[in-house]
This record gives structure tokens, sequence and C-alpha cells, in this order.
């Protein structure tokens, strides 16, 4: 079983070493590692131009994640796709714990997008938070994808799919800008009835910096969330769709007053105070965590 580790790059320098080797490293054998180079303007082609012997290298103009991807997935040869992004690190028996869940489900693990638990790393690498991921593998498709309606879930960097999946759904959606795991994750699962399936293991560090703790970025996120779940639902048979937002509102009623307060602090955090702030507030969290 071949597994391609697609990871595209964008100005990555700082982190894109620690990723290559994560990935070189693996304790499991036949793998490819494919690096699309987004058009990035710093010391990233050197770093790949450093491991043209060990990985390929694809370059093409600034497109945008979707499209790195995509290209990625267009010259891949193995059998699975395993998405890494840029300033993220495997653990080293990543492939391999994934390739034992995907012979435990067989060949229903080709009707699935795989993802794993993960830590959550700052920019030196330090461990702030082990993300656990709820386990919804005994709900049925319907009660899975109204939870995933309601919020992401399956962190893209510790996910690995079939090949076969985007014959069957297609591509990532390249017009997006960004968001374009949660269109695709909602694509699959609610148009074409793919299942998200958690490997209950620790099999990725992913890692926040400076530039994703934006409350710019925060607040274009939340909008462009809203904006793809009435993008897929709307492909969706009337009564299907009027199924959905039924249930939505009814998971919505029955989140704990817990949840529902630690989301409404969260949003009032990134609405009124100063970028600034809110990025230190979130970081401290983080922190607090871990602790």
């Amino acid at each position: 079983m071949k597994i391609s580790i697609i990871i595209p790059v964008y100005n990555a320098e700082k982190y894109l070493e620690q990723c290559i080797e994560s990935a070189l490293h693996q304790s499991y054998a036949d793998i490819e590692i494919i690096a699309v180079n987004d058009g990035s303007t710093d010391q990233s082609v050197s770093i790949l131009n450093k491991y043209k012997n060990d990985i390929i290298v694809i370059d093409k103009k600034n497109g945008g994640t979707a499209s790195a991807l995509n290209l990625g997935i267009k010259n891949m040869t193995g059998d699975w796709f395993k998405w890494l992004s840029a300033d993220d690190v495997l653990v080293k028996n990543t492939i391999e714990k994934l390739v034992v869940e995907i012979d435990k489900l067989g060949k229903e693990a080709e009707h699935c997008i795989l993802y794993s638990n993960y830590d959550i790393i700052d920019k030196n690498g330090n461990i702030l938070e082990t993300f656990v991921e709820p386990n919804y593998n005994s709900l049925d498709i319907f009660q899975r994808n109204v939870i995933l309606l309601d919020h992401f879930y399956g962190n893209g960097t510790t996910s690995i799919m079939h090949k076969s999946i985007f014959d069957n759904c297609g591509l990532f959606n390249e017009t997006l800008g960004y968001k374009d795991d949660y269109e695709f994750w909602l694509r699959c699962c609610l148009l074409f009835e793919y299942k998200l399936h958690l490997v209950n293991e620790n099999l990725a560090k992913y890692r926040i910096h400076e530039s994703q703790l934006t409350k710019k970025r925060y607040n274009d996120a939340l909008e462009k969330i809203t904006q793809i779940r009435l993008m897929i639902l709307k492909q969706l048979h009337n009564d299907l769709q009027s199924k959905y937002l039924i249930a939505l509102k009814n998971y919505e009623k029955q989140k704990p007053l817990k949840t529902k307060i630690q989301k409404n602090i969260r949003n009032l955090i990134f609405d009124i105070l100063p970028q600034s702030t809110s990025n230190r507030i979130l970081e401290f969290y983080l922190n607090k965590k871990s602790n």
C-alpha cells in the first residue's frame, strides 16, 4: 500500500525543514513525498532544492493551498493521499498507525476520511495542548453530518484518504481562498455519503504561530464557514435540506450551557478587543490548558 504525502508550500522557511524531515523519517517505508511550491518568495525554494534527491518538488505560480494540493494529487502515484501542512510535523509512526487502521476497516476505509488526535505546538515546537478529537465513529452518517454542519472537525494535516475520493467527489475547491478543507469534508460527507473516521491516536503536531492568530482571519473564517455550509446544503434535495436544518437547530439547543458560554466569550474577545490583546488571550488560554 503506497502512501503519497502532499505538502503544499508557501513561504514556510521557518518550519519547512522540520516538516520534510518528519515525513522522510517515517517508520512505514512505502511512501512518496510531493512538495508543491506555491510561488514562495522566501527561502522555501532553497530548502526544497536541498531535498530534491529525496522528495518530488513541483513549482507553480501562487494560487492558494487548494490549488497546490490539487496539483500534488494529480501527480501522485500512491493509493492513499496524506495531507501535511508545511508548518506541521508528523510523529515517527504516523503513516504506520494510519495503515493499521485502514487494514482494520478493509474496503470501508476507501469510503472514509480518516483523521487523528494531535498536539498543538507553538512556533518553537513546544506543546501547548494535546487535542483529543471527540469520537463519533459509532454514530450514523446523518448524525455525524449534523455535527459537521455545526462545526469543523478532523484536522486536515492529520487526514488520509483513498485516491478514489477525488474521482467520486472532485478535487479541493480553488475558489474559496481558505477553509477549503471544510468545504471538501462537507461535500464528501453530505453529497457523497463519505464518513469522517477517527483514528484514536496522537499522530501529528499542529503548529500555531502569529500569522494564524489574527482577528481579521477569525472573523473572515466565521463568514466563510456560513457561506460554505449554505452552499453545500443548497445542493441537497429540499426535504433532506430541511431535515438537516431542523436537526442542526436541535443540536445547537442541546449543547451544554458551559459550551455555549465559552463560545460567546470567545466571540466577544475577538469582536471587541484589539487584535494584539485577543491574540495574547488566545495564546494564554492554550498555554494554560497545557499546564
